[in-house]
C-alpha cells in the first residue's frame, strides 16, 4: 500500500511537470492589451511549457521554451496614436464604440490569410490549448474548433457584454455595470434603463450581426463551411480571464470558469532613469505624475486645456512629471516632460503624492496597487466607469475634459494633495486589492494548467451556456405559469358562472311556481 501511494505520487509529479504545448494568438496591435497577456505567456514558458505566440510584440531577448511568430511588420504596434480629435470623432458615444471595437480588432482577421496562420490548419496534435483575446472580434476562435483543443479567452479590460453567454457569466443590468456605462454603481431608474439598453444593444450587434460577419470572413479564408461562431465559443471556451478585481471595481458573481486576473501586468520594479530618480529623491514637496497611457497623445489635447494645466502647475510646489510627446519650451520649471514614461516604476516612488490619469484599467490598477490618490480625466469606453468607481471609494477626483477649467484643475490638485482622506482611502483600497490568496499571475498560471490537466475542464462550465435565451430567462416557465394561472382563473370563473346561472334559473323557476300558486 505504501509503495503504491509513493508510485502514484511520483507519477503525479512527473505528469504535473510535463510541459504542455500552448498556442497564443495575440493578433492585435495595441500595446496596452499586450502588457496584460505577455506576463502569462512568459511565466508559462518559465515553468516549462512550450509556448508559441503569434503577435506584433516579439520578445526583445529570446526566452527558453518561448517561440515568437512575429507579425509586427504586417500588424504594426499602436503606441501614442490616439489623438483627442480622433477620440471625439470616432468614439462620441457608447453606441458608436460597439462598432469601433469590432472594426479595430476585426482588422486583425486579415492575418488569417498569412502563411503562418495557414500552417496552423495543418498543426493537428501539435498544441494542447489556445489562449486568445476577447475584445471586438472572435475570428481566431475557429482555430480551437479546427485543432480540436480547448481555449482560454482573456479580456484586457473588464468583462465585455458579448462574452457572458459563452461562459455563463451573469450580467444582470439591474446592478452590474456594463462596459459602456459612464455612471457609478449607485444607479437610479434612468441609469438602469440606460444600462439595460446599452447591454442589449451591444449583445445584439456582436452576437447576431458581427459574429455572422466573422463566420463569413473565416469561411472565405479556410475555404469551407463552418458552424456558427456562437456554438464554437460555447463549446470550446474553457476559461475566461478578466483583467479586473472585485476590490477595485464591482463585486459580482462569477462562475468557476471565470477568473479575475487584475494586476497581472505589474512586474518587478526596474531602475528609473538617473535624472528622474534624483528628481524624485529630492522632491521635498512631493511629485505628481501625469500620463494618459500608451494610446493617447497628451500633446493633442486642445491647446487651451494644455495651457490651463501649465498655468496651474506653475503655481504649485510639487514637481510634475508629464508624458508629453512633443517639445514644449514654455513649460514651467517644475514640469519635467518625457515622451515616454515608465509609469509603474514612477508611481511606486514614495515621494509621488498623486497621479493624473485617463482611467484606463491597467493604469488604474497600477495607481491602486501602489496606493496613490488619483485625478481621473476619462476619454472613452470603460475609462468613465473606472474613474467613477474609484471616486465612489473616496480615492479619486473626477474631472470632465469637456467641462474643465483652470479653477477646477487647481481645486482638484489642492484637494487630492492636501486632503488626507484621499490618501487614506486609496491606501485602504490598495490593501484590499493586494490581499488575495495568490498573485494575479499565479492564479492565471494555475487555472491555465488546470484546464490542460483536465482536458478543457468541462465540469466548470455552467449549464446556462447551452440554454437558449428564453430558457435562461425562464420565459418558457413564466409563459406556462401565466397560461396555467389564466386557465385556472378562467375555469373557476366558468364553473362559478355555471353555478350562478343554475342558481338563477332555479330561483326563477321557484318564483314562477310561487306566482302561479298565488293566482290559483
Amino acid at each position: 500500500m505504501y509503495w503504491g501511494t509513493v508510485a502514484i505520487a511520483c507519477l503525479t509529479v512527473v505528469l504535473g511537470c510535463d510541459g504542455a504545448r500552448i498556442l497564443g494568438l495575440a493578433a492585435f496591435s495595441m500595446r496596452s492589451h499586450w502588457i496584460v497577456m505577455e506576463p502569462l505567456f512568459q511565466k508559462l514558458a518559465a515553468v516549462g511549457h512550450n509556448v508559441t505566440v503569434f503577435s506584433s510584440f516579439p520578445q526583445k531577448t529570446p526566452l527558453p521554451n518561448y517561440k515568437d511568430i512575429d507579425f509586427s511588420d504586417r500588424m504594426k504596434p499602436i503606441v501614442d496614436t490616439f489623438t483627442f480629435d480622433m477620440i471625439k470623432t470616432t468614439l462620441p458615444s457608447p453606441w458608436v464604440a460597439t462598432f469601433f471595437f469590432n472594426s479595430s480588432h476585426g482588422s486583425s482577421c486579415k492575418l488569417l490569410d498569412e502563411p503562418e496562420y495557414k500552417d496552423l490548419l495543418r498543426a493537428k496534435d501539435n498544441y494542447d490549448i489556445i489562449i486568445t483575446e476577447v475584445f471586438g472580434n472572435d475570428c481566431f476562435a475557429y482555430y480551437a474548433y479546427k485543432l480540436g483543443i480547448p481555449m482560454i479567452s482573456i479580456t484586457t479590460g473588464m468583462a465585455v457584454p458579448w462574452a457572458a453567454e459563452r461562459v455563463g457569466l451573469p450580467d444582470n443590468p439591474s446592478y452590474i455595470l456594463n462596459y459602456l456605462m459612464k455612471s457609478g454603481s449607485q444607479m437610479n431608474l434612468w441609469d438602469r434603463i440606460y444600462n439595460t439598453i446599452t447591454l442589449v444593444y451591444a449583445k445584439f450587434w456582436h452576437l447576431y450581426v458581427f459574429n455572422q460577419q466573422t463566420r463569413a470572413i473565416v469561411e472565405r479564408s479556410f475555404g469551407e463551411h463552418l458552424p456558427p461562431l456562437n456554438d464554437v465559443l460555447a463549446n470550446y471556451t474553457s476559461m475566461y480571464f478578466i483583467n479586473s478585481y472585485h476590490a477595485l471595481l464591482q463585486s459580482r458573481p462569477f462562475p468557476p470558469n471565470v477568473v479575475e486576473i487584475g494586476g497581472i501586468h505589474i512586474k518587478e520594479k526596474q531602475p528609473l532613469a538617473k535624472d528622474l530618480q534624483e528628481l524624485l529623491d529630492n522632491a521635498k514637496n512631493g511629485a505628481i505624475v501625469m500620463s494618459f497611457g500608451s494610446l493617447v497623445r497628451t500633446c493633442t489635447l486642445p491647446k487651451h486645456v494644455i495651457r490651463m494645466f501649465m498655468n496651474v502647475f506653475s503655481r504649485i510646489p510639487q514637481i510634475v512629471i508629464l508624458k508629453y510627446e512633443e517639445d514644449f519650451p514654455e513649460a514651467p520649471k517644475n514640469v519635467i516632460m518625457r515622451k515616454w514614461l515608465s509609469q509603474r516604476d514612477l508611481i511606486e516612488h514614495e515621494n509621488v503624492v498623486a497621479v493624473i490619469a485617463h482611467g484606463g484599467l491597467s493604469s488604474t490598477i497600477e495607481v491602486v496597487n501602489f496606493g496613490k490618490p488619483m485625478i481621473g480625466i476619462p476619454f472613452f469606453t470603460d475609462q468613465f466607469r473606472n474613474v467613477k468607481l474609484v471616486e465612489e471609494k473616496g480615492a479619486c477626483i473626477y474631472l470632465d475634459i469637456d467641462d474643465i477649467s483652470e479653477e477646477k484643475i487647481a481645486e482638484a490638485i489642492s484637494e487630492i494633495v492636501y486632503n488626507t482622506k484621499y490618501r487614506d482611502n486609496m491606501r485602504r483600497l490598495s490593501l484590499q486589492f493586494r490581499d488575495r490568496p495568490m498573485t494575479a499571475l499565479q492564479s492565471a498560471v494555475y487555472w491555465t494548467e488546470y484546464v490542460i490537466r483536465h482536458h478543457g475542464a468541462p465540469h466548470l462550465q455552467p449549464a446556462s451556456v447551452h440554454l437558449p435565451f428564453y430558457q435562461y430567462l425562464l420565459l418558457d416557465v413564466i409563459a406556462v405559469l401565466i397560461i396555467g394561472f389564466v386557465t385556472i382563473i378562467y375555469t373557476v370563473y366558468f364553473i362559478i358562472s355555471l353555478l350562478l346561472a343554475a342558481l338563477k334559473h332555479k330561483n326563477h323557476n321557484k318564483r314562477e311556481r310561487t306566482s302561479t300558486k298565488k293566482k290559483n
